[in-house]
């Protein structure tokens, strides 16, 4: 009875150890596999960001979403590709905060083909006075922007202590921007439309957003407590990688 107990006692040694033994190795598999996946993860990024980053000269943030992007490598396509960056150029506009989302991006024998893509730029700030002092020619000098949602101006201030305002409204025309100046105030005073146009220029000013890659359009724009807003989308296109 007690040789019956011991050979029990030492089955069941053996056992744990055994247990012990493949859950080690199956610990070893899953960080071998989580190692593998970051490093698949980041060499795709870096590949994906590097040709945008030169086109707007900031550094992006790439995601993949949820699957494994491993997984995704051996199909040869990415369900969804998020782009993401602070301080871009986007033609005449600097300083520009934004956000993409690519759908269903698949490469091909030269390139990529992305189905669907929505873009969200904002500019705030900085940004907005470089964008400002790019539309009146440095006319107003170094200016402090305000945006006023509930009027969808932007009220540039400046000169001594800021009392010239000079209101814009942007809007969307074709397939653009459209800077409409609206009054022109010094202090309470109102400046004759004639006598703003000789100081600051003809208006509307307009920024043309023709051409854009992946086939973007602008779709929505919208003045916001933080600045500007520019929302883009773009259907089925092939790009060269």
């Amino acid at each position: 009875m007690t040789l019956f107990r011991r050979g029990r006692a030492a089955r069941a040694g053996v056992s744990r150890r055994a247990r012990l033994v493949a859950l080690s190795a199956a610990g070893a598999v899953l960080a071998a596999g989580g190692v593998a996946e970051a490093v698949a993860r980041d060499r795709a990024a870096d590949r994906l960001a590097d040709r945008m980053e030169r086109r707007l000269h900031t550094t992006l943030d790439v995601g993949f979403g949820p699957t494994p992007v491993m997984v995704q490598l051996a199909r040869g396509s990415f369900s969804r590709v998020e782009v993401s960056g602070q301080g871009a150029t986007f033609r005449r506009f600097t300083g520009v905060d934004l956000h993409a989302e690519l759908d269903d991006v698949v490469r091909t024998g030269d390139g990529l083909s992305v189905a669907d893509t929505r873009v969200s730029a904002e500019l705030a700030g900085a940004a907005l006075a470089d964008a400002v002092a790019s539309m009146t020619g440095g006319a107003l000098g170094a200016a402090a922007v305000t945006p006023d949602p509930g009027t969808g101006e932007l009220v540039v201030h400046a000169g001594p202590a800021g009392r010239i305002a000079v209101g814009f409204r942007p809007e969307l025309h074709e397939r653009g921007i459209r800077f409409e100046r609206t009054a022109v105030k010094v202090g309470e005073r109102t400046v004759p439309d004639a006598l703003a146009a000789q100081l600051l220029g003809e208006t509307p000013q307009e920024l043309d957003l023709t051409g854009l890659p992946l086939g973007l359009e602008p779709e929505r724009l919208a003045v916001t407590a933080s600045g500007l807003r520019l929302e883009l989308t773009g259907g089925s296109t092939t790009v060269k990688a």
